[in-house]
């Protein structure tokens, strides 16, 4: 009779240990996946036309949007940026129009497109954050400047 119940007993506490391993996995499992970071390239680029020197010249700009990194903000950047065309006055930004369409919140982000500089360079320039809120996320990418606009970016991503 002693045995059963020492059995018994260490059955009960491996079983809930084990329910304990298996709860402590699902809440630290969801913790990572909450602030794993996933980038989005836009699914269709900026294009624009921009007036240098040797005359216009047309760029294809590829944008990206973060999420995950912290809660509610996403992180716009340039993932193409366009190289310097020894025009004076470059075009250093672009104009990101977004809404969350869980929320209905809605911005312009002005986001640098190309480090500013006179001299040939592919540098990307630094990303801007913005508070968007979790939902569904719409992105349109329209120039900023003298460029001329052939065709907006487009991105749509889910935040956290």
């Amino acid at each position: 009779m002693t045995n059963n119940v020492i059995r018994r007993v260490a059955g009960a506490v491996g079983k809930l240990g084990f329910a304990g391993a298996m709860a402590s996995a699902l809440v630290l499992g969801q913790h990572a996946v909450a602030h794993a970071a996933e980038t989005t390239t836009f699914q269709l680029p900026l294009m624009e036309v921009s007036q240098s020197i040797g005359g216009p010249r047309q760029f294809t700009i590829g944008l990206t949007a973060t999420v995950g990194e912290q809660r509610g903000v996403t992180t716009f950047g340039v993932a193409t940026p366009p190289q310097f065309d020894g025009g004076s006055m470059p075009d250093s930004a672009v104009q990101i129009h977004w809404a969350n369409l869980t929320t209905g919140k809605t911005a312009v982000t002005d986001l640098p497109i190309r480090a500013i500089s006179q001299q040939s360079c592919d540098c990307a320039p630094a990303s801007v954050s913005v508070f968007t809120g979790a939902g569904r996320i719409v992105a349109a990418a329209t120039t900023n400047g003298v460029a001329i606009n052939l065709s907006s970016g487009l991105g749509t991503f889910t935040a956290s």
